[in-house]
């Protein structure tokens, strides 16, 4: 069986996705006696939205799914780190939780921002379930980590199930 290999670099929005969505179903489609897929991920983070999409289409995937951070996995790029089956990081890349921000452009009723604040925590509690299935920790372990910010290496990643192995370099 063949391993496919694939990177995720740059941001987190909706044309990266889509267009590494595309890439990964013509990867597949090229070689379907393919059993596992590796995606090595360095990326900023960006759009939760777009980063559960992601996640959800890897999760539907019929194949093992392996991520790699290869440098920093930050914000919501976490999520779709959290897709692989099996997640491996090297020593010294790090990976960044924090609260959900959101960027207001306009005027606002207090119903606009209201609607907008019961959004964000219905999705601050998505990510939180998302990473306590991939992880050892608890949905209000996670919630207090993204409330303060917290910046984890890969060893504390390891430490909290997020990590499955920190691999060494050859």
């Amino acid at each position: 069986m063949k391993n496919l290999d694939i990177s995720f670099t740059g941001s987190v929005n909706e044309e990266n996705v889509h267009a590494f969505i595309t890439e990964i179903k013509n990867l597949i489609e090229k070689n379907p006696e393919s059993n596992s897929l590796t995606i090595y991920i360095s990326s900023p983070g960006g759009n939760v939205d777009i980063a559960v999409e992601f996640f959800n289409f890897l999760k539907l995937l019929d194949c093992t799914i392996k991520t790699v951070n290869i440098s920093c996995v930050n914000s919501a790029a976490i999520i779709i780190f959290a897709a692989g089956t099996e997640r491996i990081s090297l020593p010294c890349s790090s990976f960044y939780v924090h609260s959900i921000t959101k960027n207001l452009n306009g005027d606002f009723t207090a119903a606009d921002l209201l609607r907008e604040v019961k959004e964000m925590s219905a999705n601050t509690d998505k990510i939180a379930s998302i990473l306590e299935s991939a992880s050892n920790k608890n949905k209000s372990y996670w919630k207090r980590l993204m409330r303060k910010g917290c910046l984890l290496t890969a060893q504390k990643a390891k430490d909290l199930g997020l990590v499955n192995g920190i691999s060494e370099y050859k």
